[in-house]
């Protein structure tokens, strides 16, 4: 099912992101490693996904569109870009690859990142339908750890720990660093929220914000 604007206000269906959209290398080595999952492992739900870093979780609102990007306008207005560092890969738990992009070179956190967060939080956290499933935990406030997914959700037990291996042996996965620039806002359509989601899962990239350079 296709996301048509006319039908996102009030939607119970629809989930918001705001995300990072990192550089064209990094995009390409992101998606590069989603397409070798799915072909050998078979591996298809981050790949569902554009290449991003995630500022804000998977949101529900009944605000309009208009509402949340007036929320996020003033969040994004002033800021000027700012590096971000690939430090290679971090498993969470045994549910997902992802590559550590929250940390500095010397490992302290990217305080312009996490500024950015916490204000973005701040500002769409009221708009927040109280059922979300994800906004209100997880990724989110004080467990935001910014990364890029790899794979996630329909990784087999039995097959994490070659999933792991297989992207180690990968060697550095994109560029050491990149610049953050560019951030959208996405909806995204899924028969199942509560369950597979990824099976049906579609997304429209809704609005972007460039930081003034």
């Amino acid at each position: 099912m296709s996301i048509s604007l006319d039908t996102l206000e009030v939607n119970p269906r629809i989930r918001y992101g705001f995300y990072l959209r990192p550089s064209y290398a990094m995009c390409r080595a992101q998606a590069e490693m989603h397409d070798l999952l799915r072909r050998v492992f078979g591996l298809e739900a981050g790949g569902k996904f554009m290449p991003h870093a995630t500022i804000m979780s998977f949101f529900r609102s009944n605000a309009s569109l208009a509402t949340i990007k007036a929320a996020i306008d003033p969040v994004m207005a002033g800021r000027a870009p700012f590096t971000v560092t690939n430090r290679g890969l971090w498993p969470h738990g045994r549910s997902s690859v992802t590559l550590d992009v929250h940390h500095t070179a010397d490992g302290f956190p990217n305080q312009p990142l996490v500024s950015l967060h916490e204000a973005a939080f701040s500002a769409i956290i009221p708009l927040v339908h109280p059922g979300c499933e994800f906004a209100f935990g997880r990724w989110s406030g004080e467990n935001f750890r910014a990364h890029l997914t790899l794979a996630m959700a329909d990784i087999p037990d039995v097959l994490f720990d070659e999933v792991q291996a297989f992207t180690r042996e990968a060697g550095p996965i994109g560029p050491a660093s990149f610049a953050a620039g560019w951030f959208h806002l996405y909806a995204f359509d899924s028969d199942h929220w509560g369950g597979r989601w990824w099976e049906t899962m579609t997304w429209k990239d809704l609005a972007s914000w460039r930081l003034d350079p």
